[in-house]
């Protein structure tokens, strides 16, 4: 903290404490002159608003109902992903922070992975909507690797699996996916799971495939 006097500390607690226990954290949020954050892993919130923490949860939002009711709780940030990372102009009205993970796609609802929520480096910087892009890992070098993809390089060139841990698919090169890509998922609402006709995420990441190029390529070569 005296290293870091200006940063923000998080704090992830998942299981229940006891109310010494509590009191500790409470001590850290003052010592961090209130720059200081607790994620809960569970749903009790009451030791953190019985001493004015922020607090959060861990687990992402995907629909706007679900977020309203979490807001009303009294939350800090909103970690958001489903619907609501394709509904941007909406998320953009929360009077919360705006968090998201951008390297997972987070699919509890067995919608493919590449419809998800996740967000490509190239594109983040862009959307107003998101306050924070969260990197963490129980693997300290791709921590750091994902930190300078997204926070330095702002650009991934390589294989799309290789950064979006829940894409399995291994012929996606994220490079060729065009910047129009972002625009239009950020409030297409995710039609394709109601009956729409979009499918413009499996459209184009299925055309940023090399392999598709070089019989063209070749073609041309010819001509």
């Amino acid at each position: 903290m005296e290293i870091n006097p200006n940063a923000t500390y998080i704090l992830y607690i998942q299981n229940t404490l006891k109310d010494d226990e509590w009191d500790k954290v409470y001590q850290y949020y003052i010592m961090t002159k209130k720059n200081f954050k607790v994620c809960l892993g569970n749903v009790v919130i009451d030791p953190c608003r019985k001493r004015g923490i922020p607090f959060y949860f861990e687990y992402p939002v995907q629909y706007g109902l679900e977020a309203q009711a979490i807001i009303n709780l009294g939350v800090c940030a909103l970690r958001i992903t489903g619907e609501l990372a394709h509904n941007l102009d909406f998320v953009d009205t929360f009077p919360v922070e705006v968090r998201v993970c951008p390297y997972r796609a987070y699919t509890p609802w067995d919608y493919k992975p590449i419809i998800g929520g996740w967000f490509r480096p190239e594109d983040l910087e862009n959307l107003t909507a998101i306050d924070v892009c969260e990197i963490y890992s129980g693997d300290n070098r791709r921590c750091q690797a994902l930190y300078r993809i997204y926070a330095e390089q702002h650009a991934w060139p390589g294989e799309l699996y290789m950064l979006v841990e829940d894409i399995p698919d291994k012929t996606i090169m994220n490079r060729m996916i065009p910047p129009e890509f972002q625009e239009r998922r950020s409030n297409c609402h995710m039609r394709c799971q109601s009956g729409g006709h979009c499918h413009f995420c499996e459209t184009l990441t299925y055309l940023a495939n090399p392999d598709l190029l070089r019989p063209v390529k070749e073609q041309l070569k010819n001509v």
